[in-house]
């Protein structure tokens, strides 16, 4: 799965904070794979405007060179239970987009 900066700050905040020892690891795995490292932060310009609550980078470089994440199956069966249990909350579009990736990847065979 291909994702973009946006993509890769957004998806911790879609998983649960609770669940089981099994849910933890998956979680923890997740977390990994999609982490921005500190190289990333200077390639892409990441800045944290903490007084405006966001958070810039190079969207350009962004959309040329994602990271290409390979999730393993109960790893995208975790995700998409996750965004099945938010299904009825109220979210910005941008989160549903994320979410309707996810859970698009995460139901083909």
């Amino acid at each position: 799965m291909d994702l973009h900066i946006k993509e890769r700050l957004l998806i911790p905040s879609l998983l649960p904070e609770r669940g089981n020892f099994m849910d933890f690891n998956l979680k923890k795995s997740i977390l990994k794979k999609i982490a921005i490292s500190e190289e990333e932060r200077a390639d892409y310009g990441i800045v944290e405007k903490a007084d405006e609550h966001r958070i810039e980078w190079d969207m350009e470089k962004d959309i040329s060179t994602p990271l290409v994440v390979d999730f393993s199956n109960d790893e995208l069966d975790y995700l998409r239970r996750a965004c099945e249990a938010m299904s009825e909350q109220e979210m910005p579009d941008e989160v549903w987009g994320v979410v309707e990736r996810i859970y698009n990847a995460s139901t083909q065979d």
